[in-house]
Parts: C-alpha cells; sequence; structure tokens
C-alpha cells in the first residue's frame, strides 16, 4: 500500500512537472496571438504550480502518514528542496499575475514574463534531481 500511495503522489508531481514547463513554452511560442491563448495557458500554468505544491505536500504527508516523521534532510538535499519551495511559490504567483494583469504593457514584457515562468519551471526541475538522489 505505501508504494502504491508513493507512486500515485509521484505521478502527479510528474504530471504538474510537465505542465510547468510546457505552459510558458507554448506561450513563448505563441507569443503573437497573445489574448484567450495567453491566458489559458496563465489558467493552466497557476493549476499546474498549485498541483506541485500539493503534490509535494503530499510527499510529506505520505511519509508522516507511513513512518510517523517527515524525512530529515540536510545540507544538498535541503539547499534543492528549498529552490524547489521558492520556484513554486514564486512561479504560482507570477502566474496569478499574467491572470490579474489581463494586458502587459507590452508584448516584450509579456514574453519577459511567460520566459520567467520558463527559468522557474526549470530550476524546479533541475532542483529535483539531487532531492530525489538524497531522499
Amino acid at each position: 500500500m505505501t508504494e502504491l500511495v508513493y507512486a500515485l503522489v509521484q505521478a502527479v508531481h510528474n504530471l504538474g512537472a510537465v505542465a510547468v514547463v510546457a505552459s510558458p513554452a507554448v506561450a513563448l511560442g505563441f507569443r503573437d496571438r497573445g489574448g484567450a491563448v495567453g491566458r489559458r495557458l496563465a489558467w493552466a500554468l497557476l493549476f499546474a504550480w498549485g498541483l506541485q505544491a500539493a503534490s509535494g505536500a503530499g510527499f510529506a504527508a505520505a511519509s508522516y502518514g507511513f513512518k510517523g516523521q517527515i524525512p530529515e534532510i540536510e545540507g544538498i538535499a535541503l539547499a534543492a528542496l528549498v529552490v524547489k519551495l521558492a520556484a513554486t511559490a514564486s512561479g504560482f504567483a507570477l502566474a496569478a499575475g499574467l491572470l490579474w494583469l489581463r494586458r502587459l504593457s507590452s508584448r516584450r514584457s509579456r514574453t519577459l514574463a511567460w520566459g520567467i515562468c520558463l527559468g522557474l519551471a526549470v530550476a524546479a526541475l533541475t532542483a529535483a534531481a539531487p532531492l530525489r538522489w538524497y531522499l
């Protein structure tokens, strides 16, 4: 049962990871179209970052539920977790900002915002590798 729960949480986390990278990548590819496509992608990105946060918390909840404690991490793993948490919070906030600011002042501003979103996604996924290695 334990392995099934961890596998399900990991599957959800992986799907969220795909979406946090794909949404800004597609938005950058379709940047000339803007409008409705950009809003849909911003909603997808907001949902994906929320999914990342929830499934990340799911790992901790599963560990606590099955083992009675969350994993102790230090050093590189702790730094990786901090990067993932910061990227997730920043990505979620930026995605919300893309929705709240219906029209960024210029195409250049939109491109910059989507580029930062993509950078945050890559940072979070890159930090996942050492975190997985040490846990």
